[in-house]
């Protein structure tokens, strides 16, 4: 519906937006759009010099497939491997790895399982130092 090439006027823009039963703002933020020139996403002209593209600003290394199947995997061996270890500590030792490093609101204290299994903190953060050596060997890396 536009005449020639320059800008719309304020009149052009009334009689557009009345036709078309839309707002002449709307009119106007479509002839911005429309009028921007397109640029393509890779360099079309390879002249030896290096040159970024649209594209390389696009494209994130994170989020290859194989990268993504990759971290995928590897969460998911660490959760294994964390599940496995956790299952052979016996009860106590668990508890207290559950308590100070896997608790998501906030980490028990030494003092605080001590209370809790009425032996001395030094004696929960011997277990606790225990349990993390038994789960090293038990965890793939």
């Amino acid at each position: 519906m536009k005449q020639g090439l320059g800008s719309l006027g304020p009149d052009e823009t009334e009689a557009i937006a009345k036709e078309l039963n839309v707002k002449p703002e709307e009119v106007l933020e479509m002839e911005t759009r429309m009028s921007g020139g397109d640029i393509g996403l890779d360099p079309t002209v390879d002249d030896g010099e290096e040159s970024y593209s649209p594209i390389a600003y696009l494209a994130s290394p994170d989020d290859e497939p194989v990268e993504v199947l990759a971290r995928e995997q590897t969460e998911r061996m660490q959760h294994e491997g964390l599940s496995l270890a956790l299952a052979n500590l016996d009860e106590r030792s668990r508890r207290i790895i559950q308590a100070r490093w896997l608790n998501e609101d906030e980490s028990a204290t030494l003092h605080e399982l001590a209370d809790e299994f009425g032996v001395s903190a030094e004696r929960i953060r011997q277990i606790e130092a225990k349990a993390m050596k038994k789960m090293r060997e038990l965890i793939p890396t």
